[in-house]
């Protein structure tokens, strides 16, 4: 499959997202929806402050969350705050997972996600609670929270919740996983008398192992040293994944042998422990393995091992400058690029979208220009290429970046469009845009006061007039039940771009 034709998915839903064009970006309007808009419309354009990772709006959205009625809502603010790690919204995540009933999994879930990734210590003692609740999924992510948290303190009342005999055997690998996370040295007897008694169990083994490679205790070395010739691929990844734990023991030889295994599994593992182990022996492998393996997922694991090296950044951005380089890859330069804000991707970038100009079916511009979205003043200068692409994907992404980043330096460009671009959903975008810069904001009006809550004795006019009474802010309707869109899919051709 050629790298067109894997990103065709990703550009689908990109000029699905796009609409996203016909929503004001004026702060005056954005702020009315928050505070008076039906609860679609509030998720709307959460979902779209999240796509840009819009901070202006913070507050706004508390109060949006205090007053929701659907989880739907809920849930797009969840996950706004937790794209940010903003800890914001703690307490109120903390209440309403205190009172889980009626609620949906996915917002619960989600605001599980979104406790750990802030690393809520104040937390610890709700999941703790939750582990002994009625709603399994959530006990199970209660218990991974833990594991997350390194809730060390919650370790013994963890291993005693395993040996009771009235504990859920599903939860045990999930037990298992947060000792791990926890690097709970105090639960090596434990894991390792199960994973003696258990030579049966291959998949509860291996999560054993994956544990004890994380806690890097020595007395569990003799298992991960047999574990590494077994025939069971699954515990032979586990043991080569915690190769990097055990820095005395580890040999690169045993490495490289790993990444030439038959099993992808094993493979990725090999990836995975030489990005801990950094040997400079294993770089020609590695770089090998970006190009030729035939499992996308050992490729990516290879390129994320690399990007660990000293001269990570600059192999990275050689990836993302290529135009051979197979869509998995690819992507994944991108994405590493973008997060860890390398020196030198906006000269990558620019070759990119010079390079793809130049193909007829090239996604690539579409793709950065949707991706850049939340770096969008960092790179504003490279959409003035995006704009002279000629795929309407690209040009509309842009343009979606032009608007919310307010980039008129670009109005000459979007007359043109308006006027004269060959597709007219891009047409009608670039005029939306300027009609919406050509309106001049509102001039600010004082809000009229409401009137007290009264008793059926009382009247408005019974109140002092030098002291007005504080506006009250109305509550939000509740809207038809929304779900939150789907991320678009990265590419995944497993061969070089066409």
């Amino acid at each position: 499959m050629s790298f067109s034709k894997a990103c065709s998915g990703l550009l689908l839903a990109l000029i699905v997202i796009m609409p996203n064009w016909a929503q004001s970006t004026s702060k005056e309007e954005r702020t009315a929806v928050l505070k008076y808009g039906i609860e679609t419309e509030v998720l709307d354009l959460v979902r779209s402050l999240r796509q840009e990772k819009n901070t202006d709006y913070r507050d706004d959205l508390l109060t949006a969350y205090d007053n929701a009625r659907t989880d739907d809502l809920k849930e797009a603010i969840v996950l706004f705050f937790l794209d940010l790690k903003d800890s914001g919204l703690e307490d109120r995540a903390i209440a309403d997972l205190g009172s889980p009933d009626k609620k949906g999994n996915s917002l619960l879930l989600n605001t599980v996600s979104y406790l750990t990734e802030i690393k809520s210590t104040k937390a610890k003692e709700t999941f703790m609670t939750l582990v002994s609740g009625k709603n399994k999924v959530l006990a199970l992510a209660s218990i991974r929270a833990l594991g997350k948290l390194a809730a060390v303190d919650k370790v013994d009342d963890l291993v005693k919740l395993y040996n009771d005999a009235e504990t859920d055997p599903n939860f045990k690998p999930d037990l298992i996983w947060a000792f791990g996370e926890m690097k709970a040295t105090t639960a090596v007897p434990l894991l390792l008398k199960e994973y003696d008694e258990n030579d049966s169990q291959p998949l509860l083994r291996r999560a054993i192992l994956e544990a004890l490679g994380k806690i890097g205790d020595e007395s569990a070395w003799d298992r991960v040293a047999a574990a590494l010739a077994d025939t069971n691929t699954d515990l032979r990844a586990a043991a080569v994944a915690s190769l990097g734990s055990y820095p005395k023991h580890a040999d690169p030889a045993v490495l490289l042998g790993a990444l030439r295994d038959a099993q992808p599994a094993v493979r990725l593992a090999g990836a995975q422990a030489a990005k801990a182990m950094l040997k400079p022996e294993l770089k020609d492998m590695l770089g090998y393995r970006v190009k030729k393996d035939p499992d996308p997922k050992v490729r990516v694991g290879a390129l994320q091992a690399l990007a660990a090296y000293d001269d990570g950044p600059q192999t990275v951005l050689g990836y993302l400058a290529d135009n051979k380089t197979d869509s998995a890859v690819w992507r994944e330069s991108l994405n590493l690029s973008l997060d860890k804000k390398y020196p030198g991707a906006y000269d990558a970038l620019e070759k990119v979208l010079a390079l793809d100009a130049k193909d007829k079916n090239g996604p690539l511009s579409a793709i950065v220009g949707q991706a850049l979205l939340a770096q969008r003043e960092t790179y504003r200068k490279l959409y003035g290429l995006i704009l002279k692409s000629d795929k309407p994907a690209a040009r509309a992404a842009a343009l979606r970046a032009i608007q919310v980043g307010k980039f008129t330096e670009y109005e000459a460009d979007l007359k043109t469009m308006s006027n004269k671009d060959t597709d007219p959903d891009v047409k009608a975008q670039a005029a939306a845009i300027l009609k919406e810069w050509a309106t001049p904001a509102p001039p600010a009006k004082p809000v009229a006061a409401a009137a007290p809550i009264t008793t059926p004795a009382t009247t408005a006019a019974a109140a002092p007039a030098a002291t007005p009474p504080v506006p009250a802010t109305p509550a939000a309707p509740a809207p038809t039940a929304a779900s939150e869109p789907a991320t678009p899919a990265p590419p995944g051709s497993t061969t070089a771009k066409n």
